[in-house]
């Protein structure tokens, strides 16, 4: 028996009923026929109203519960992790989004339909009993065309499937036009056990105009689907059956309500997969197949419910019988509840990024990691090659984008934290004929002998030319060439003046006392607070970067003009001490051009340390800047088949036109170069010599 999966669709439900509108109203051609008339017949659309409450994550799967079977007969023993995660089915899937779930529903469903008279009194019998079935996108009463009543409302209450064997609904035994109940015993038999849904609406009244629109029936998964798997490590054997006892079997569901009423007579349920495990069984095997998944009522476990398992040793040849309470387990409606064996404790450690290709530069990688609050021992993440290593966090220059050396971290680090969690690798430059894939390996410090869970680097190389030059690959935002300031382009930053009193804050000022006097510091001896003004109209157009050829010039020159570089990280500083500006502006000064395609270099710290705290600076030797923007005769030779370039470019070139200090030079793709105004968003390409 398969599952039911119903999207949840809101307003692309909306959407669908809108479509529909002008032909689900037909009394009597064929849905398929085009010619409609719009009258007044009932049929029915479906969605997902969901159960319960959903977990932050859409249909994230949550350990909640974790035993020891053991065996009365010797020291054997078999780990048990319980993992609840939304939905039923292919939508219980572990990491699923809900806009992967199946949209299926049943093509057919039982719904009656209660009519209130305009009196206020419930007619004696139903308005409508009837299978529905599905006709192209809405489901229409099987035998019957129904007309909405001229006076009164309806009621509509819908389950299924058709073959559930209920031992009551509202019309079993018989019609019973005050029932919005149904009973339900799970059959023993794994087979016969189905995923049951139900849905119920309030009174509605006939559509206004004549003009119907399908009636919407939010179904709900009324059972417990219970998997059982094996989990990352098993011994060699064989699982001969897995049972569930005593667990509640029977009760009512009232669907106005929502809500189950159980009986207090238990049972249990076994499957028999006689399923041979080892070393190479895969992690994640069920046991239970699809035709045989316990589909029970939900619950809480009671004293005397446990979970069985019979197991074959193949080391000492004899059936062990393992077993565990579950005294108090939660079964939640509308969920999976998956049971995973493993002969070492199960946890949760795991990548939850996806993969994704770094470029050839060099280059800081936040990668996510999910660790279980259970895990003891804490976790060790390893990197196989030194070209990549790894840390917890950032360093203040490093969240502004700066590839510093000294704190690229090492190849393994470890830690105790729980969570979600981001952690950093740190990328070295590929500057080799071929991709470079490394390996990441996350384990449990505790469990040396567990299988790490892997996540693979692929860096790309450059894309070299005949004559040695190369360039990046992966193209990000676009960028202005920038030295254009503008009118009033002017910041002021005010800083809580506390923050004056630590040592570093005249040093950091101090860096900036050569740059023309554009940035000025004002302090008043009564004022709480303290001002940093940049005024960007008092930097000089910078008469640099006119080489046609040699973009490594170009990009020294600008890069370094009149510390317009540092004043991002200024501006990142004034903002951390808690500086207020009074502006901003559309196009970031700090960020142009040269300095994206710099930025791509690894550099280097200057520190200085007193009574404990310090400040660090970043420096780019001379040596280390090998990435670079191309001056416009050189982005011409660059060649790149699998990333190809498509649009206009920025190069490192500024206008060689006298007194024009508006222009500099871009490369249109086929086409050359051209003068283009420097705040322009164009694309960048960095590139570098072979070594």
């Amino acid at each position: 028996m398969k599952g039911i999966n119903i999207l949840n669709m809101t307003a692309g439900m909306a959407a669908v009923l809108l479509s529909v509108t002008l032909f689900s109203c037909s009394s009597d051609v064929p849905y398929e026929h085009t010619d409609y008339s719009t009258t007044d017949n009932i049929c029915f659309g479906i969605s997902d109203s969901g159960n319960g409450t959903r977990a932050a994550a859409a249909n994230e799967a949550i350990t909640t519960d974790r035993y020891v079977l053991r065996s009365s007969e010797s020291s054997d023993t078999l780990c048990v992790r319980a993992v609840v995660s939304d939905g039923i089915g292919k939508a219980a899937a572990k990491h699923a989004t809900r806009a992967s779930m199946q949209t299926t529903m049943y093509d057919q469903f039982n719904v009656v339909a209660q009519l209130k008279k305009s009196d206020g009194n419930i007619a004696p019998r139903y308005y409508m009993n009837e299978v529905a079935t599905k006709q192209g996108v809405v489901w229409q009463p099987s035998s019957s065309i129904y007309y909405w009543p001229d006076n009164g409302s309806l009621r509509f209450l819908a389950w299924a499937p058709l073959d559930a064997e209920l031992d009551e609904s509202p019309v079993k035994p018989s019609e019973d036009v005050n029932k919005t109940t149904i009973k339900y015993t799970v059959p023993a038999e794994l087979s016969k056990q189905r995923d049951l849904v139900a849905a119920a609406t309030g009174y509605n009244a006939s559509p206004a105009g004549g003009v119907c629109a399908p009636v919407s029936l939010q179904f709900k998964h009324l059972c417990t689907a219970v998997v059982v798997k094996t989990g990352a490590t098993m011994a060699p054997g064989t699982i001969k059956s897995v049972t569930v006892t005593n667990v509640r079997n029977s009760g009512t569901y009232d669907m106005l309500r929502s809500a189950w009423t159980l009986n207090d007579a238990t049972t249990s349920y076994t499957v028999s997969p006689n399923m041979a495990t080892g070393s190479t069984t895969a992690e994640g095997t069920k046991l239970n197949a699809d035709d045989a998944t316990f589909m029970l009522l939900p619950q809480t476990l009671g004293a005397d419910s446990k979970l069985e398992v019979m197991f074959h040793d193949n080391i000492s040849g004899r059936d062990r019988l393992l077993t565990a309470s579950l005294n108090g387990a939660e079964w939640p409606m509308g969920k999976t509840v998956t049971y995973r064996l493993s002969i070492t404790p199960e946890y949760e450690l795991e990548f939850t990024s996806e993969p994704q290709v770094q470029d050839a530069h060099y280059v800081i990688y936040p990668i996510k990691i999910k660790v279980d609050p259970g895990l003891t021992g804490g976790w060790r993440l390893k990197s196989t090659s030194p070209k990549v290593t790894l840390r917890k966090n950032l360093t203040e220059l490093e969240e502004v984008g700066y590839w510093i050396e000294e704190d690229r971290g090492t190849q393994t680090i470890e830690g105790t934290e729980s969570g979600d969690i981001t952690v950093y690798a740190f990328l070295e430059e590929n500057v080799t004929n071929a991709e470079r894939d490394v390996v990441l390996e996350l384990s449990p410090k505790g469990f040396p002998s567990a299988t790490p869970a892997k996540f693979t680097i692929r860096q790309l190389c450059p894309s070299w030319n005949a004559d040695g030059l190369g360039c990046e690959r992966i193209e990000g935002k676009k960028y202005q060439w920038g030295f254009l300031w503008g009118d009033n382009m002017k910041m002021v930053y005010t800083v809580p003046g506390w923050i004056l009193k630590k040592w570093w804050v005249e040093i950091v000022l101090t860096w900036f006392n050569d740059y023309g006097k554009y940035i000025t510091v004002d302090r008043d001896s009564w004022s709480t607070s303290f001002r940093v003004t940049i005024d960007f109209n008092k930097i000089p157009s910078p008469n640099v970067a006119k080489s046609p050829t040699d973009g490594k010039k170009n990009s020294s020159e600008l890069y370094n003009f009149n510390g317009i570089s540092d004043v991002s990280a200024l501006i990142k500083r004034l903002e951390n001490w808690g500086g207020t500006t009074n502006q901003t502006f559309p196009l970031n000064p700090t960020e142009f051009a040269v300095r994206a395609a710099v930025m791509k270099n690894k550099f280097n710290k200057e520190v200085q340390t007193s009574a404990g705290e310090t400040i660090e600076r970043p420096i780019l030797k001379s040596e280390n800047l090998v990435w670079y923007l191309p001056a416009k005769e050189e982005i011409t030779a660059i060649v790149d088949n699998e990333y190809p370039l498509q649009g206009n470019y920025w190069t490192s070139t500024a206008s060689d036109i006298s007194e024009d200090d508006e222009n500099a030079y871009k490369y249109i793709l086929n086409s050359g170069a051209s003068l283009e105004k420097r705040t322009t968003l164009l694309n960048v390409r960095a590139v570098r010599k072979r070594p």
